[in-house]
């Protein structure tokens, strides 16, 4: 199965379409040699983060008037008219940047937010609904530096909790490569035997999901 890049959600810069080719070439050999249906989907960010700009934006004009207002200089009134509002601007483009964003969250918010993502791409792709219950959502959120499996109760049943919690710890550990492009791959790649030693393949399988599927909140 084709992994699923949205078209309404920005990739990585480093995420070519080199990296595109080989992460499909990796998860159609998870589905050829395994009953399992693999779903990879790269988004930018689980959620929309307005108010830490925003926050950002409010900071920046109250000290830009606080500094106009109470330094012993005195200060044309243009100078007093446009300072905070110019100030509100740098900041507010400073708390668009990504990593700026990251920072102003917790962890615990960063982990809540990806799964809350996470398991509502699940239901609306419809990966619950393969007969034998064998879709697995393999989901990266690039701002939270974050992945989550979601594996449906066949496979759930079928890996033992120590394989599958070996499993997924090497894919939520992506992002703290020097690559993670080339992390991912090699972590699919390692799960390959695991699929195909628990969920073997058979005769006459079916590809139940979508090959171009797409999914829209």
């Amino acid at each position: 199965m084709k992994p699923n890049f949205p078209k309404k959600t920005s990739m990585h810069k480093d995420f070519n379409q080199d990296f595109k080719t080989r992460l499909w070439e990796v998860t159609a050999n998870i589905e050829r040699n395994s009953q399992v249906e693999m779903v990879v989907i790269i988004r930018s960010r689980a959620a929309d983060y307005h108010h830490i700009p925003l926050f950002w934006g409010l900071i920046g004009a109250w000290l830009a008037h606080s500094y106009l207002m109470f330094v012993p200089t005195v200060f044309d009134d243009l100078t007093i008219y446009l300072g905070p509002l110019l100030a509100f601007m740098l900041l507010w483009l400073i708390g668009k940047i990504p990593s700026v964003q990251r920072l102003c969250l917790s962890k615990r918010r960063r982990q809540k937010n990806v799964e809350i993502m996470g398991r509502a791409l699940f239901q609306k792709g419809g990966i619950q609904h393969t007969q034998a219950k064998i879709g697995v959502l393999v989901y990266c959120s690039l701002l939270e530096k974050s992945v989550l499996v979601l594996p449906d109760r066949g496979v759930e049943l079928a890996i033992p909790p120590e394989e599958w919690q070996a499993l997924c710890g090497r894919l939520q550990a992506i992002f703290k490569a020097s690559s993670s492009e080339k992390a991912l791959l090699m972590a699919l790649t390692d799960a390959q035997p695991i699929f195909n030693c628990y969920l073997p393949p058979i005769a006459n399988d079916v590809n139940e999901l979508p090959n171009n599927m797409e999914i829209t909140l």
